[in-house]
């Protein structure tokens, strides 16, 4: 299993805002497949997903904020 984590968005940002999971556990995802939404105090982005595999387990729910570098999901690789 591999963690997912909240890349760094800019130098002057130290957090974001989880907006939307757009892939939800038990869900097959591709490598730089989308698989959430977030925000920023300046903009939104997509977050794709460095591996091939199922999301297995979602740590950073819609609407709580995570830390750069937090792991945000857990993906089982193919």
């Amino acid at each position: 299993m591999v963690d997912v984590k909240l890349p760094q968005l800019g130098d002057s940002v130290d957090k974001a805002l989880v907006t939307t999971w757009l892939k939800q556990v038990g869900d097959h995802v591709e490598q730089d497949e989308p698989l959430l939404e977030v925000t920023t105090d300046k903009v939104t982005i997509e977050v794709p997903s460095e591996y091939t595999g199922t999301v297995k387990e979602i740590l950073v729910p819609v609407g709580q904020h995570a830390d750069m570098n937090a792991v945000l999901c857990r993906i089982e690789e193919a």
